[in-house]
């Protein structure tokens, strides 16, 4: 859905009519992570198999949380989980996902609000997802994208770190728990995804897991199979 709502944005020839439409911003098409969501959802509606799910748009989390820039002093509040996925029970959803779009290189790896979000997945109870949406990636950025998620991972494992993010006073070991990856790239010459799930255990770093080796020209991104990651493109 994505890619044919970005391929219809761009004008291709025999483009089809999409499903998500990307809205034209300035003189740009915005590519963010209300698309990536909308996607998600329409998807999730028109799998037949998927109908013992529920769901619900920016549920609060169970833990308050503020931001680690600000000290001590900042306040605290609830999160919202872009979207929580019920299984069988109201109480607390099975699987939160997190939408992100963009990639990352130079000085935007340090990305705070990627670190926030890392935080409430890690100290939350559920399963997560992390799909990022980007609409133009090159090796650099889909590199540092990954860098960037690594970093957060890692410094965040350490419910010392961890703690800088949650109400002052409330120290929470980070939660072991299945956390999958996804990221779609809209690049016309690539239009591909990739996707791996990290059976995350703190204190126990999967080395390499964001590794993915990429060839890349200025008109071209490739990216081989066999990394660890499924890589899924456009038939």
């Amino acid at each position: 859905m994505l890619w044919t709502g970005y391929r219809f944005a761009l004008g291709a020839a025999g483009a089809a009519w999409p499903r998500v439409m990307f809205p034209l911003k300035g003189r740009e098409w915005r590519v963010g992570e209300q698309e990536a969501r909308l996607a998600f959802v329409a998807a999730l509606l028109a799998d037949a198999e998927a109908g013992s799910w529920a769901f619900a748009a920016e549920a609060p989390t169970r833990l308050s949380y503020r931001s680690a820039q600000r000290g001590s002093g900042a306040k605290a509040q609830r999160a919202l989980t872009d979207l929580a996925l019920y299984r069988q029970a109201r109480d607390g959803p099975a699987l939160a996902v997190q939408f992100k779009s963009g990639g990352r290189s130079g000085k935007a790896e340090i990305d705070e609000s990627v670190r926030e979000a890392v935080a409430a997945i890690l100290a939350e109870q559920p399963d997560a997802l992390w799909f990022h949406v980007v609409r133009s990636a090159n090796g650099a950025t889909l590199q540092g994208l990954l860098r960037t998620l690594d970093a957060a991972i890692s410094r965040l494992s350490n419910p010392f770190k961890l703690r800088d993010y949650l109400a002052p006073g409330k120290t929470v070991e980070p939660r072991a728990k299945t956390i999958a990856f996804h990221v779609c790239i809209l690049n016309p010459d690539v239009t591909a995804s990739i996707h791996r799930v990290l059976e995350y255990v703190p204190g126990k770093p999967e080395r390499d897991f964001f590794a993915l080796a990429t060839t890349a020209t200025r008109t071209s991104l490739e990216i081989a199979d066999g990394q660890g990651w499924s890589v899924h493109r456009r038939d």
